[in-house]
């Protein structure tokens, strides 16, 4: 960057591939960042499918992030409206009342920066919105802005757990030190509104190439059976002057309450079936102590 300037830039993906996946890419100083959060609600057979495309700099102490919202369903968004988060404050675009399959909406939303150093720093970007009955869904995206010109981080997050709940779970998470001096870092997890993280993970001291999994709990308050939904695993810490970030994705299914018993029907069959042969056996013995006892 040049004159304290930061940009980034996001592109979607083939959106046949997964509906919630993202991806970071840097070339040299200007940071072209793939960037896609779709989600999806189905309804009467019908989707909407929202992608988030922002261009992100900081000029003139100030981030600013410009924001393509489409539609690529084949039915209606309604109360569509972006926000975007930095750090401990937020500003919520305008918003359109509708949104129509295969339409888009540009807003640019403005936080202040004055005080950032050398480095990456977080900022995710939310879109609210509902279906034609009024039900709440949120896209997501989290991405890692450079500014100046910093080297590449020494902490690798790798393999976030994509997971499969109906009412909670387990997210895990692999981080490395990439380097053969100590690090501590603060991890946080985030995820869409209609899921909650019940677990605060304390901070994680990272000795010389070091390598740990950890892992929190993940509850579902209000997403629908059949949603996909992004979770977003952000690592920051200190080298130096120089504040580095880290986001790794992973995506978190929701399925019915009875799903469990129906993708374990096999196994349930299985030990049904050895718990009846166990009994049988035992009844079996019985009879023939018996006969035996008379036969004595």
């Amino acid at each position: 960057m040049r004159d304290g300037a930061g940009l980034s830039r996001g592109k979607p993906y083939d959106t046949a591939r997964s509906h919630m996946n993202g991806s970071c890419r840097h070339f040299g100083p200007v940071a072209a960042l793939l960037a896609l959060c779709l989600t999806t609600a189905t309804a009467a057979a019908k989707t909407i499918s929202i992608t988030i495309t922002p261009t992100a700099e900081i000029r003139s102490g100030a981030l600013t992030v410009r924001l393509s919202i489409s539609n690529l369903g084949d039915e209606a968004a309604h109360s569509v409206t972006p926000t975007l988060h930095f750090r401990d404050r937020e500003a919520r675009g305008k918003g359109v009342p509708s949104l129509a399959p295969n339409a888009s909406l540009q807003e640019t939303l403005t936080l202040p920066a004055a005080d950032l150093t050398s480095g990456r720093w977080p900022y995710r970007v939310s879109v609210d919105y509902t279906d034609a009955n009024q039900y709440p869904f949120q896209a997501l995206q989290v991405l890692a802005l450079a500014v100046g010109n910093p080297p590449p981080a020494k902490v690798a997050a790798s393999e976030t757990k994509s997971t499969t709940i109906a009412t909670s779970g387990s997210l895990s998470v692999k981080l490395k030190n990439l380097a053969g001096v100590g690090r501590t870092a603060v991890v946080a997890v985030v995820v869409p509104d209609s899921l909650e993280i019940t677990q605060k993970i304390p901070a994680i001291s990272l000795s010389g190439w070091e390598e740990t999994t950890i892992s929190t709990q993940v509850v579902n308050r209000t997403a629908l059976a059949g949603s996909r939904l992004p979770v977003f695993v952000i690592v920051e810490y200190d080298d130096g002057p120089t504040h580095q970030t880290v986001v790794s994705q992973g995506r978190i299914e929701i399925v019915p309450m009875g799903s469990f018993f129906a993708r374990q029907r096999i196994l349930l069959w299985v030990v049904a079936l050895i718990l009846l042969l166990g009994w049988g056996g035992f009844i079996l013995g019985r009879v023939l102590r018996r006969r035996r006892g008379h036969a004595a």
